[in-house]
């Protein structure tokens, strides 16, 4: 069933309209039918009061034959009779008179005119009566009767009535019910189909945002969600291709010199050095997929963080210390500016990684005697810190893709010296991870800034991803 949703929505909405229209058919059917059978009642209670008006003022046999020819002209009847039930006058002409008079000439003296029969689904009849009163005496009473015919047909043709007019709204309800529910749920049934289109792989459909309700904020979700999987994409084919760009060049060499050092005709001086080629491509795969495993398990939310209160100082002066061997092969300076008892809250093995990546970075691009310098300082909440070198720095274009995996400013000059692409990735990682920020920018070299939350309590041991 294609638009299943439309059809249960319809239904609902279908059932409900039409329970709450046949409870108000309900309630208005009673009132108006009980508002019709009473003005019959008391249209019938007025004509007797008039007969009896007319009889209290003249009691003669004239008045009496008078007010019988009138009825016998008229759909109603009546009998007059004298204050023992005596018959006077009536207008059945011989007909048999109704249960409801015998039950009315008990010889009971009447103080006013009510109804004395109301049954008119069942009784012929339904009648009324109006004692005739003179000087407090009560002489006679006046009986009137209507047929039930009457009213019943009265409230037949007010139930026909409401049955037409129910049909016709049953049937407007449901084609408003049916137009209403295509309306509501089109745009439910093109998100279905646009999420389906997005878990085939094709996120070029996009989904139209105007409606200022909770559809269209969906929409609007689902349009970010599509351009965020367009994005993943183009992001993984990037990647994918890169990383085979970058494994390709290595184990090329690594085949093509092993092939050459196999061979028996190569010298043992040029074996060492193909052998010393080789262990330094095979050296610069082991880094790169070591570096793409810490990727990947920041990608799966598995890169758990062990932080603690510690003390940068500190910290940054073992990896000082780490780097000399390093630094003194570039006869390059590494310089801190860090004040003592500057605390940040961080997992000191991650926190010593974003400094070898970036100072390792900047040895291998910055050039012969290079210095580098890192200070520091407190901002508000935040640790301010700062990594300066007096290298060539990087073009402004270069800047928003720094931190970018894979990403070489020089892909040629950066195969020369090394490196895979992936330092700076990871920075970045880490440093959100902690939920600090990093940015670079050109300053007479490179400058990076890192913004680090100051924590003042170590009342967490771990943080994940």
């Amino acid at each position: 069933m294609k638009h299943k949703i439309s059809i249960k929505l319809g239904l609902l909405f279908l059932i409900s309209m039409i329970l709450i229209e046949l409870l108000l058919f309900a309630v208005l059917y009673t009132t108006v039918s009980s508002h019709r059978i009473n003005e019959v009642m008391e249209e019938l209670l007025t004509r007797g009061a008039g007969h009896r008006d007319v009889l209290e003022n003249n009691f003669d046999e004239s008045t009496l034959a008078h007010v019988a020819l009138m009825e016998s002209e008229a759909v109603t009847e009546v009998i007059i009779t004298d204050g023992d039930g005596n018959i006077l006058s009536e207008s059945f002409n011989g007909e048999t008179y109704p249960d409801v008079f015998y039950e009315a000439i008990d010889g009971k003296a009447e103080e006013k005119e009510r109804i004395i029969e109301d049954e008119w689904r069942t009784e012929p009849y339904v009648a009324t009566l109006s004692p005739i009163i003179v000087e407090n005496e009560e002489i006679g009473k006046v009986i009137m009767f209507s047929p039930s015919e009457v009213i019943r047909s009265i409230i037949g043709h007010l139930t026909r009535q409401f049955v037409l007019v129910m049909v016709v709204l049953i049937l407007v309800t449901v084609l408003i019910v049916g137009a209403l529910s295509k309306f509501i749920t089109r745009p439910l049934i093109r998100m279905k189909e646009v999420t389906e289109n997005l878990s085939t792989g094709k996120v070029e459909e996009y989904l139209d945002e105007h409606p200022n309700d909770e559809l269209g904020v969906l929409a609007s979700s689902i349009n970010r969600l599509s351009e965020d999987l367009e994005r993943i994409k183009k992001e993984r084919h990037d990647f994918l291709s890169a990383i085979a760009h970058e494994l390709r060049t290595p184990l090329t060499y690594v085949k093509g010199y092993a092939d050459v050092a196999s061979k028996k005709e190569t010298s043992f001086k040029d074996k060492d050095k193909y052998l010393n080629i080789i262990k330094e491509e095979a050296t610069h795969l082991t880094d790169m997929v070591q570096q793409l495993f810490q990727l990947a398990k920041m990608d799966e939310n598995s890169f758990v963080i062990e932080a603690q209160l510690l003390d940068v100082s500190c910290i940054l002066a073992e990896v000082k210390e780490h780097l000399e061997p390093a630094l003194e092969e570039k006869k390059a300076r590494l310089v801190l500016d860090v004040p003592s008892n500057t605390k940040i809250y961080a997992d000191p093995m991650r926190f010593k990684q974003v400094f070898f990546n970036i100072v390792e970075n900047g040895l291998r691009y910055g050039g012969e005697e290079t210095k580098i310098a890192i200070t520091a300082g407190t901002e508000k909440q935040h640790v301010i810190i700062r990594i300066s070198d007096n290298g060539p720095g990087v073009p402004e274009s270069a800047l928003p893709y720094l931190f970018e995996r894979l990403y070489r400013v020089d892909k040629a000059r950066s195969r020369e010296i090394g490196g895979t692409g992936l330092g700076l990735s990871i920075v970045r990682e880490i440093i959100e991870l902690h939920g600090g920020v990093v940015k670079a920018f050109n300053d007479e070299g490179l400058t990076i800034l890192i913004t680090w939350p100051k924590e003042d309590n170590d009342e967490k041991n771990s943080l994940s991803r």
